[in-house]
């Protein structure tokens, strides 16, 4: 725990909950005050989100405005950044300021994002959304610049509770942050902490008892192999269109979009009124050998989120020729005794699936995840002989 005590004026917050410090010192002291190591974890998937071609050039260009006026006298302005401390605060009144008392480790930037990742390249400082390593010539030519925007001025307002900010409450105040100082673009995501599917999605993973698998990130778009998680809320958004709507309209589907089919009806309303007994089906049948406890059917490929595509797209094809609940729910089962270790031999007869350059694990062997998906369907309803 790092425990560290910072003054400054405390200004009226927007809810009862939530004040506001405002504090102003040299950005060479940041990392005392901030985490610019790590990323919260309930914001960690619009981070990923954020992760993009547009937000990376506005990082660049805010550089060279930055580096352009260092080096012509110095900062037009102070550097302003928002930023919400997780863990509990310990609020002190002084003789003209108020001081606060927190875990420097629990402190989050969460408000502009690309010119507090364009400082800290700056820097030399690796960034949370865009970083690169300098070489010892490129710190070296820029070290004039690096020293004297060290001793320039950034102003925090720092948002705390002082019970704390749980990971909901982080994301409300990003998202709040984000309408009005709408700066980051993110994929998949509009200027809000929820999504229309979202609901869907929760009733869709309690149906499949999901939480007995480990549950459902909603940190992250995919699962890695360290974490309990069995797939993300991202991924069943994927499941969910694709096994309503088709390959096309999955590829490109949107979380923040209240997805619609061709005659308008709403993806959420074909699911209730359709196709939620096949999709829950299949699944559960689909998943059953990771229930009997068995860590390697949970490895390998299991957690893949083609792999969860993929399967959506055969329950669309399934219903699309008229299958019954029952014959999906066969489907389900019997691709759910396959081997998905990377390793299994059956992978060779997969036209998309190709050895690895040891030869020992099979990988994607074509060029795009649209093409790879289409693949594994296809493959997969090769192996349901009676589709």
């Amino acid at each position: 725990m790092s425990r560290v005590q910072l003054s400054g004026r405390l200004t009226s917050g927007n809810d009862r909950n939530i004040k506001s410090l405002v504090a102003f010192f040299p950005l060479a002291e940041l990392g005392s005050y901030v985490d610019t190591i790590n990323v919260c974890s309930g914001l960690e998937i619009f981070f990923q989100a954020a992760r993009n071609a547009n937000n990376k050039k506005k990082v660049l260009d805010i550089e060279q405005d930055i580096k352009s006026e260092i080096l012509n006298g110095g900062l037009i302005t102070p550097l302003a950044l928002t930023v919400v401390i997780g863990g509990k605060v310990e609020l002190q009144r002084t003789r003209h300021f108020w001081d606060i008392v927190y875990d420097s480790s629990e402190a989050f930037v969460i408000g502009n994002l690309l010119t507090y990742n364009a400082t800290l390249n700056l820097l030399g400082i690796k960034a949370p959304l865009f970083s690169s390593r300098l070489t010892s010539s490129e710190l070296k030519k820029d070290s004039v610049c690096r020293q004297q925007l060290a001793v320039e001025d950034v102003m925090l307002t720092i948002l705390f509770d002082e019970e704390g900010v749980d990971d909901t409450r982080m994301r409300e105040l990003f998202f709040k942050h984000q309408r009005r100082n709408p700066e980051l673009h993110l994929t998949q995501f509009s200027n809000k902490n929820s999504f229309p599917l979202q609901e869907t999605i929760r009733q869709l993973s309690a149906e499949l008892c999901l939480p007995s698998y480990g549950g459902v990130s909603d940190k992250a778009k995919h699962v890695r192999g360290t974490e309990k998680f069995i797939t993300t809320e991202y991924i069943l958004f994927k499941v969910i269109v694709g096994a309503v709507a088709g390959e096309k309209l999955q590829e490109y589907a949107k979380m923040s979009d209240d997805v619609s089919l061709e005659g308008g009806t709403l993806v959420s309303t074909a699911f209730q009124t359709t196709y939620k007994p096949y999709i829950e089906a299949f699944f559960k049948a689909w998943l059953e050998p990771i229930y009997s406890g068995s860590e390697l059917a949970r490895g390998g490929f299991r957690l893949s989120a083609q792999i969860w595509q993929a399967l959506s797209l055969v329950v669309h094809e399934l219903v699309s020729k008229g299958a019954g609940v029952e014959l999906v729910e066969g489907a389900g089962a019997k691709l759910g005794q396959l081997d998905y270790s990377k390793q299994a031999s059956h992978w060779q007869n997969c036209d998309v699936m190709g050895l690895d350059s040891n030869g020992r694990l099979f990988k994607s062997a074509v060029k795009s995840t649209r093409e790879f998906k289409r693949g594994l369907k296809d493959y997969f309803l090769d192996c349901i002989p009676e589709s």
